[in-house]
């Protein structure tokens, strides 16, 4: 079975960013590379190291820990000389320019990736220009999906127990009782995270039971959701959209597609209404539509070569580029078997 992330530099991702520098401005933009940290964990430090409120720093998407990543990022509320001043273990900052506004979530056009796979025998490596848009493990995590589950079904004090935040323990020795106080606590952007990734298992459900009802089922790849199903005749989906489930969510002309949506809702004893979330309003999400199939940019497989980390093995170095929201986990997943 191949490998991905052995090392951080096995898995490279490069933000292809939207926002444009100007001689002036409120904001500060600066380019951030990191490695064995997430997006979240990064701001929390510097927010920290800055005596500023994490809300105050703004990125566009949020990269994996266990890789090397470069992303632009916003700053407010301070100079450019004081982050300057700043040292922080495995994180390079570096001035961009400025701007007017800061820099939000979807900011970005997509993002390249470089990925070394290793641990390789006789696998084959598919040559592919689309590729099925599931939502991969980094949208998950561990207890992601339900935490978020138990937010929707106002199960406060279960999402409470599941999220491992020393400022929420501390909170609730003092208040033992109050688990909505102890949630809104925490950055209102954290906790939309916990919706989202139930949000994305639907997602991920839906699709799948879709492409094995009308695809030619090529494969089925197991993750901590379930599976995702890959077909072969991917092309005649590239115009549908899937609605992430939410508030306000409208059915959907594929008949067969709120089939699916409606059998998922029941199975999980889910409704429309549950996403509002009038105790921590913040939460009460829309939903949305998302592409199925998405296009892989400027793909390009290397040579196998010997792989050091794994006697007798080889890797491969693999690189393209995706739109914004779009795993390159995915893409490994759909070209090697």
């Amino acid at each position: 079975m191949y490998k991905l992330k052995q090392l951080p530099e096995d898995f490279v991702v490069i933000e292809l960013p939207v926002v444009k520098a100007e001689p002036r401005g409120k904001y500060l933009y600066f380019w951030m590379k990191k490695k064995e940290k997430n997006t979240l964990d990064a701001v929390k430090e510097l927010a920290k190291m800055l005596w500023i409120k994490e809300k105050d720093i703004g990125f566009a998407g949020s990269k994996d820990k266990h890789a090397v990543t470069e992303q632009m990022i916003s700053f407010t509320g301070i100079t450019k000389e004081m982050v300057e001043n700043l040292n922080i273990k495995q994180v390079l900052l570096q001035f961009y320019g400025y701007g007017k506004t800061p820099i939000s979530l979807g900011d970005l056009q997509g993002n390249e990736f470089e990925i070394t796979v290793r641990n390789l025998t006789k696998e084959k490596i598919e040559e592919i220009t689309l590729v099925e848009n599931y939502f991969d493990e980094q949208r998950f995590s561990t207890q992601n999906v339900e935490i978020g589950r138990h937010l929707l079904k106002k199960e406060f004090a279960e999402a409470v127990s599941l999220i491992d935040e020393e400022k929420v323990k501390s909170y609730l020795d003092q208040k033992p009782k109050d688990y909505v106080g102890a949630l809104k606590i925490l950055p209102s952007r954290l906790l939309r995270m916990y919706v989202n990734a139930y949000q994305s298992y639907l997602w991920n459900k839906t699709v799948a039971a879709y492409l094995e009802q009308k695809g030619n089922v090529l494969k089925k790849v197991k993750y901590s959701g379930g599976e995702v199903v890959f077909v072969s005749d991917l092309a005649k989906c590239k115009d549908l959209k899937v609605p992430l489930i939410g508030f306000g969510h409208e059915e959907v002309e594929d008949e067969e597609i709120q089939e699916i949506i409606d059998k998922i809702m029941e199975e999980e004893r889910l409704s429309y209404a549950d996403f509002i979330i009038k105790q921590i309003p913040a939460l009460t999400l829309e939903g949305e539509l998302r592409k199925v199939v998405i296009p892989v940019h400027d793909l390009e497989i290397g040579r196998k070569a010997k792989d050091e980390l794994n006697p007798g093995k080889k890797k491969v170095e693999i690189s393209f580029t995706l739109p914004k929201g779009s795993y390159a986990t995915l893409v490994i997943k759909r070209i090697i078997s």
